[in-house]
């Protein structure tokens, strides 16, 4: 059987191609009547504002007071496994001991390892 290599708009093909056209046409109208009946306006938006503490705002830290990033390896891998999921707020030195305290919220208020990452106890 041959292959059918008629031209696309010939009076062969031209039955098929009217009422193709004239459905996709149909469908689109109806597509746009539909997005036109289904859409209302947005409420007014207002923009969000950000207010970000500046560094004189911040309380000055205690003495003796350290960053979570400033805690020894050692004292941070014994709380990451101890207290999995919990990142600390804050800690302080206490001679060969730290204090390491929590977020607000949490379980517990602190906990207090040994430079080599003992454990010693919590509060």
């Amino acid at each position: 059987m041959a292959k059918d290599r008629a031209a696309p708009f010939s009076r062969k093909h031209r039955r098929y191609w009217l009422p193709v056209l004239g459905g996709m046409i149909a469908i689109g109208g109806i597509n746009l009547a539909l997005g036109l009946c289904s859409y209302h306006p947005a409420a007014p938006t207002q923009p969000m504002q950000v207010i970000l503490p500046t560094r004189d705002a911040a309380p000055p830290d205690a003495a003796g007071t350290l960053g979570a990033n400033k805690l020894p390896a050692a004292v941070m891998r014994a709380f990451a496994v101890k207290y999995p999921r919990t990142i600390p707020s804050g800690a302080r030195a206490d001679g060969d001991t730290y204090i390491v305290n929590f977020p607000a919220g949490a379980a517990h208020a602190s906990a207090t390892f040994k430079s080599d990452g003992t454990f010693v106890s919590e509060q």
